[in-house]
């Protein structure tokens, strides 16, 4: 689902696929884990999963069974304002801006915190126009001072988000921030003796 979050919060944008520094190793029994400096997440996975090339270049990371069900995580910095704690609902106003207007049955929302991040998810529906099925979405907005971290959990069809329960739970109750690395800069040339 394509959200045109920069015509919302005008000054944004998502940082964009930051794969020289991010890495994907094993975490343990049967997962993965993907380290993303640049964007400054970490996030878990089975390992039967794999990770697919996001067409939208501002997405950082694509990961799931298949094409259909998904992972997907985006960081979009900096946003026009800062977001603290105490701010619930400035982000919910947001997070709502976000998803209105966009042709979707929202079933549930509720407030969350995630990896000691506050913010809001969402459970909708929508008409996937390709295949013409309903599919469903768990989206989550996350709120860190001037940074929106989002992660959907897509299934397609919307029966499918059954039996991927489990693992989205898993992959939701995995994600940590991490500090953001900066990226590195290019030694300056040395002038001759």
């Amino acid at each position: 689902m394509g959200i045109a979050l920069c015509t919302l919060l005008p000054g944004c944008g998502g940082t964009g696929s930051t794969a020289a520094t991010a890495s994907a190793s094993p975490s343990g029994a049967g997962e993965m884990r993907h380290i993303d400096r640049s964007a400054g997440f970490q996030i878990d996975y089975p390992d039967t999963w794999k990770p697919y090339q996001p067409s939208d270049p501002k997405v950082q990371y694509l990961v799931g069974p298949d094409d259909k069900d998904f992972v997907q995580v985006r960081v979009i910095s900096p946003l026009p304002a800062s977001f603290g704690p105490g701010d619930l609902q400035a982000m919910k106003k947001v997070s709502d801006s976000l998803l209105s207007g966009q042709p979707i049955n929202v079933v549930q929302e509720t407030q969350t915190t995630v990896g000691g991040l506050p913010g809001y998810q969402y459970v909708y529906t929508f008409r996937d126009p390709a295949s013409s099925q309903t599919g469903a979405h768990i989206h989550v907005f996350l709120f860190q001072a001037t940074r929106l971290i989002t992660l959907v959990f897509q299934a397609l069809p919307e029966s499918r988000l059954t039996s991927l329960a489990k693992s989205y739970d898993a992959v939701l109750a995995s994600f940590r921030v991490l500090p953001v690395s900066a990226p590195a800069t290019p030694a300056a040339p040395s002038s001759g003796p």
